[in-house]
């Protein structure tokens, strides 16, 4: 058996990764060279058997998917050149740290069948192994970038951050405080519809964002204007590491008010806010 490595970093969240990797099983010809159709013979509990057309060759594979050790493993079957398995692997680089980019690996480990395939395994496995991990890295790096795009309305401003919901809101609440912002009031959307209406909902938190100076200042131009008071920061779930942040829009709500002094102090408060929101 000869065994062939290849790893590398990828700055997009583990999901991302993961779901191209299942796609890259389901659809082989997007990711590798030289296949030119597949198709799945049959699905079981944790996998299925696919077969691979290339050029002048077909290949019968059995895929076993390993969602717990972000696993995948291809097991030879039938192969006119090789025996063996290969092993696409995909893990966080930091357990610790939510943020840090996954490795990804692809390792071969095939046994050649005749001098021919040994030459073609030792001349080209590596850089094909490697070309199939840049293209995965280049996709889910792209998609990722794609799905943090600023988010707005007209009256609320956002982003969809990389990370699972608890993670997010403890950033959330580092950002805002750097900006001079506490938390006086905090509303567990989900937890309530549970607990008045037994309906089942995504985490979503509803915070109450105030800065003391600016409302003491706002509070001094107009009185009534704690009707629109505070700013509240949206928190929902997407998927189990994504979470949309959305910022109510401090000058769309204080508009309404029609007092150029306090479109100025909101314009300054807008600031503050998008700060927070690049933070994360």
């Amino acid at each position: 058996m000869r065994k062939v490595t290849y790893s590398c970093e990828i700055h997009a969240a583990l999901d991302t990764v993961w779901k191209l990797l299942i796609e890259k099983v389901e659809q082989p010809q997007s990711y590798m060279p030289g296949v030119i159709q597949s198709r799945i013979l049959q699905h079981y509990g944790n996998g299925l058997l696919r077969e691979i057309k290339g050029e002048g060759m077909l290949i019968k594979e059995k895929v076993v998917i390993d969602r717990g050790h972000g696993e995948i493993h291809y097991f030879l079957l039938e192969h006119p050149l090789f025996s063996g398995k290969v092993v696409n692997r995909v893990v966080p680089s930091s357990v610790q740290n939510p943020v840090s980019p996954q490795v990804l690996t692809i390792e071969v480990d095939w046994a050649p069948k005749d001098e021919k395939a040994e030459q073609i395994l030792l001349a080209g496995m590596a850089n094909q192994i490697q070309s199939e991990a840049l293209a995965i890295k280049q996709r889910a790096e792209t998609l990722d970038k794609e799905n943090s795009q600023p988010l707005s309305t007209p009256y609320a401003f956002g982003i969809t951050v990389a990370l699972p919901f608890a993670d997010a809101v403890k950033k959330v609440r580092e950002e805002l405080a750097k900006e001079g912002f506490g938390i006086i009031s905090e509303a567990d959307v989900k937890q309530k519809f549970q607990e008045k209406l037994q309906k089942d909902f995504r985490d979503y938190l509803i915070l109450g964002a105030c800065n003391p100076g600016a409302a003491y200042q706002a509070l001094g131009i107009e009185m009534n204007i704690g009707t629109l008071l505070p700013c509240n920061v949206v928190l929902y779930s997407v998927s189990e590491i994504r979470t949309v942040v959305m910022v109510m829009d401090p000058v769309a709500a204080l508009s309404l008010v029609g007092n150029p002094h306090l479109v100025e102090l909101a314009e300054s408060i807008k600031e503050s806010l998008q700060r927070v929101v690049a933070g994360l």
